[in-house]
């Protein structure tokens, strides 16, 4: 017997992250309006729970009748016209308000606490391009010319996202802004930095260490993270760095510090063997001592070659460095950190970009870019946080994901759930 998903999402939206609350601080700019704030944010919403791939849908699917046991009757749904517009105008202060309700009554619900990595709650951060063209652009659109001469325009942008465990929320992200006036992107670090210190000034500190990219192993970044309370664990690949050369010669001369066997994500079996040293000071520009961490993972595999199977040893030689102390967090907990930061590729971006469509310019327009986008991150938090808060062993029931959103799909389109959230009072 298939659960009553749609009705189960919708009422645990409401109970636990307040979407009542948030529907009723949904605003944008337009005048006297004959779709109300309200009711977009609800349809843009549930657009994007139903991953729609474009605007046209939305009058498909209105049609279909599919939003209109969201809705109360004596509203008007919109067609993609009047979203469109609307999501021009769309108000983003009240979007980051909504979105800071979500994550408030995510961490009182101790969210960032489950997923732990050995007692750390941990988040990664990093950059990923949202969309790019070579004929649409805005006046917020970044700029880059291809080899064949022709421009190309382009949005970024930098998330933070709960890695390790789910849910995998997303905790925040920040659009690059263009750099001085020109049409060049800011660098990164710069808009990292910034999300940094607004999600701290709004939500104290969600994560006891970030895990990051080689790009972020720069003393500005790293003093960043430290003054807000949070330690890193980067990927160092510059081998030319006074600090790499200096670890090298003390590894070089002695054996591993430690070694252990572990599984990767396809069950083969991996040899890890580690040099750690702690309290390395020849990094100047950094005004804390780093300890740097050399790994050799040896990974056995099976292959089929002229189709007679037979064992492959693949060698990868990784370097970390952490601001984290020896006794603090032991070296295989470092690794399985560092190992964590593939979370927001393979479960962050690759998941917006495949099934929430966050590579697909619905409106290209600077606010409704945002707005869009502030959508996805809702969308995907909403559902995620239902998976794996609500329905608790969803990972063991091995149901795929696109089933459960065509259920919610069929549901919502013959059941009314309006008074789950909208509030009459």
């Amino acid at each position: 017997m298939i659960r009553q998903w749609a009705r189960e999402l919708v009422s645990h939206s409401s109970k636990v992250y307040q979407l009542q609350t948030m529907v009723k601080q949904a605003k944008d700019g337009r005048m006297n309006p004959d779709v109300c704030p309200a009711t977009i944010f609800i349809v843009m919403l549930f657009l994007f729970l139903f991953r729609l791939r474009s605007m046209e849908e939305l009058d498909r699917n209105v049609k279909k009748g599919r939003f209109r046991g969201l809705i109360p009757t004596k509203q008007k749904l919109p067609s993609h016209d009047t979203a469109k517009y609307a999501l021009k105008k769309w108000d983003l202060e009240s979007h980051r308000t909504n979105h800071d309700l979500f994550i408030t009554r995510f961490k009182q619900n101790k969210g960032p606490r489950r997923g732990m990595i050995d007692g750390w709650r941990v988040a990664a951060i990093d950059g990923v391009e949202l969309f790019a063209s070579k004929s649409r652009c805005c006046c917020e659109c970044l700029t880059r010319q291809r080899s064949s001469g022709e421009t190309e325009y382009f949005h970024r942008a930098v998330f933070l996202q709960k890695v390790g465990g789910d849910p995998r929320i997303v905790y925040a992200t920040e659009l690059l802004k263009r750099k001085d006036g020109s049409d060049k992107a800011e660098g990164e670090i710069a808009a990292a930095r910034r999300l940094i210190r607004q999600t701290a000034e709004r939500h104290g500190v969600l994560a006891d260490v970030l895990t990051l990219d080689a790009l972020y192993a720069q003393a500005p970044f790293i003093h960043e993270a430290l003054d807000h309370d949070q330690h890193v664990v980067v990927r160092m690949k510059e081998e030319r760095r006074l600090i790499m050369k200096d670890a090298k010669g003390l590894f070089e001369g002695r054996p591993p510090d430690v070694g252990w066997i572990e599984k990767d994500s396809s069950g083969n079996t991996v040899t890890v063997s580690a040099w750690d040293e702690a309290d390395l000071a020849s990094w100047e520009q950094l005004r804390v001592p780093l300890r740097m961490i050399r790994m050799i993972r040896e990974t056995e595999r099976n292959v089929v070659v002229g189709g007679v199977k037979q064992k492959q040893t693949d060698v990868l030689e990784r370097w970390v460095g952490t601001t984290i102390n020896k006794g603090a967090a032991s070296t295989d907990t470092i690794s399985r950190i560092a190992a964590a930061r593939w979370d927001i590729e393979n479960m962050g971006f690759h998941d917006l970009k495949t099934y929430w469509h966050m590579d697909h310019p619905y409106v290209h327009d600077p606010i409704a870019i945002e707005a869009i986008l502030g959508f996805q991150v809702m969308a995907m938090n909403l559902f995620y946080a239902f998976l794996y808060g609500h329905l608790h062993h969803f990972r063991d029931w091995r149901i795929p994901l696109s089933e459960v959103v065509e259920e919610i799909k069929e549901q919502v389109r013959w059941v009314s759930m309006q008074l789950l959230i909208w509030d009459d009072s």
